[in-house]
């Protein structure tokens, strides 16, 4: 097993990298972006170069990777290139874990593409265009769902008719699953435990949020549902609301449910709270300069998460750890003392020092809170494309 290509397949752009299986190091890496638009590009980085690499007007996902196919080529880098590794968004109740690609798995993608119809359509159109480059290439399917797989019924189901889940598999899928066990494994390692014996709370904040209880390695719990829209308030996504508020404004405003929900999606969240700030690098600091919507903004985000931490203890024997993760998780240290200070009742204390100082985009993790804290709290940036490289490898070899 020698190199893996990671993809991760938006509707109107690619992200990749090219991992060495054995030394885990990135090769290349870079993305295709606004495919299908006049002014689709591509940049990739390679030993610390940067490289734009020209693609025709209205690109497709083909037309992209059979570009990136040649650069790897043209580096000569296409020669060791053992597998691929798709991140596929959703995989229904079918997919518990990830899988060799075939004709079935295909089928069983599109068969849960009700569930995920901006997502796993385009998740799609990146195997189809790999097969068509290069047939006898082995490909992976790693479902964003699958590590939630493990959660018991009363955590899953919804206190809904039957029928809607016997039927229509209405209930909670979780997602943001690679990145939590990519997470889950690296906290064991730092806190000398097999990956089985951990009991965690880890908190991905980023543009998209979500909360999750691990017990015993696995999933048992998280805040995002059925869809990615439940949960926390996140930059454009409203979190959880009383569905009553649906059929209210569809009247009032005249809208369809489509439209409702699109605004949910798309109008809602942090962006809808402060009027124009959606990035936590803006809404911070406009938060500790007196912007009265950033502050609300913040406050609402915050007591949201602690409020899913707190009620997730109840879903564990033991807690071994809190942990934040993701974009905001690892570089926000205001956020995250923020939350933590809304725990103090549980007993968690942050180290305002080892806080600050520990941020994934500095490259630093490890334990962030005060030696008094009940529970330890930590930072682990995580590595979505690494796991996916390593699950690749796993099936493959």
């Amino acid at each position: 097993m020698k190199d893996i290509l990671v993809i991760n397949s938006g509707s109107s752009s690619i992200k990749f990298q090219l991992i060495e299986a054995k030394t885990e190091r990135v090769i290349v890496k870079g993305a295709a972006e606004k495919l299908g638009l006049d002014e689709s590009f591509m940049t990739l980085k390679l030993d610390g170069k940067e490289f734009d690499v020209a693609l025709p007007p209205r690109s497709n996902h083909a037309d992209a990777l059979g570009a990136l196919f040649g650069f790897m080529d043209q580096h000569d880098l296409g020669k060791d290139l053992s597998a691929v590794g798709h991140r596929v968004v959703h995989g229904g109740e079918t997919f518990r874990e990830s899988v060799l690609i075939d004709d079935k798995v295909i089928a069983g993608i599109k068969a849960a593409t009700p569930f995920a119809p901006l997502h796993n359509p385009a998740n799609l159109l990146g195997i189809e265009a790999v097969a068509k480059i290069n047939p006898d290439l082995p490909q992976v399917a790693v479902f964003d769902t699958a590590f939630h797989s493990t959660m018991p019924p009363e955590a899953y189901r919804y206190a809904v008719p039957t029928d809607w889940y016997k039927k229509h598999g209405v209930c909670r899928y979780g997602f943001h699953g690679t990145s939590y066990q990519f997470v889950t494994a690296r906290a064991a390692q730092l806190l000398g435990k097999e990956v089985g014996d951990v009991n965690l709370i880890i908190a991905h904040l980023g543009n998209g949020a979500s909360v999750a209880a691990i017990r015993g390695g696995r999933s048992v719990a998280t805040t995002m549902g059925f869809t990615p829209l439940a949960g926390l308030p996140m930059a454009t996504r409203s979190g959880n609301i009383d569905p009553g508020i649906i059929p209210f404004i569809m009247e009032r405003e005249n809208l369809s449910a489509s439209e409702v929900i699109d605004a949910l999606n798309k109008k809602s969240g942090h962006g809808a709270t402060t009027g124009t700030l959606f990035d936590w690098r803006d809404i911070t600091p406009a938060a500790l300069s007196g912007n009265a919507d950033a502050k609300l903004a913040f406050d609402i985000f915050t007591r949201k998460v602690a409020k899913y931490i707190a009620g997730f203890m109840a879903d564990l024997p033991s807690l071994d750890a809190l942990v934040f993760t993701a974009g905001v998780g690892g570089n926000d240290h205001v956020v995250r003392a923020a939350i933590v200070e809304r725990l103090g009742i549980f007993g968690f204390k942050m180290d305002d020092k080892l806080n600050a100082e520990t941020l994934d985009r500095k490259g630093k993790e490890g334990l962030i809170s005060d030696a008094k804290s009940t529970f330890p709290v930590y930072m682990i940036g995580t590595n979505e494309e690494l796991m996916i490289a390593r699950d690749t490898a796993r099936i493959v070899g």
